[in-house]
């Protein structure tokens, strides 16, 4: 009888933490574009864009642009905060492919545009996280 009722007990234990585990919200990470990495230091820009997020790391690999990781949003960020570029638009790859491109990664949350700055024309996708 006792080993029933622990069986019992590791079963309910169980079904008590799977339950809990989906009730947890996950945020993510949110990615934001901030200006050209030639211009400022990129990792003293994101250290200091927004209070109340954790920078998980920053980078300046697309096309020497700053771009900040963070654990969630910056608070009053107009929806969606989040950017990410994902490529250059031109002949080959026109605002319908850049948007593709977007919604292909980020579904159902997420638009793509081709925006032109610094002498280029990059694919930026927006996100909601």
């Amino acid at each position: 009888m006792a080993y029933q009722m622990s069986k019992s007990c590791c079963f309910f234990a169980i079904l008590v933490l799977v339950s809990a585990v989906q009730l947890i919200e996950v945020e993510g990470d949110c990615t934001k574009i901030v200006g050209r990495c030639s211009l400022s230091d990129c990792s003293y820009y994101c250290s200091r864009y927004a209070k109340g997020v954790h920078v998980r790391e920053w980078n300046c690999d697309f096309f020497d642009l700053c771009t900040c990781k963070f654990n969630k949003p910056p608070p009053g960020s107009q929806q969606p905060a989040c950017n990410i570029g994902i490529g250059l638009c031109n002949h080959e790859c026109d605002e319908s492919c850049c948007n593709a491109k977007c919604v292909s990664k980020y579904k159902d949350t997420s638009v793509g545009k081709c925006f032109a700055d610094f002498g280029k024309v990059y694919c930026l996708c927006s996100y909601t996280r």
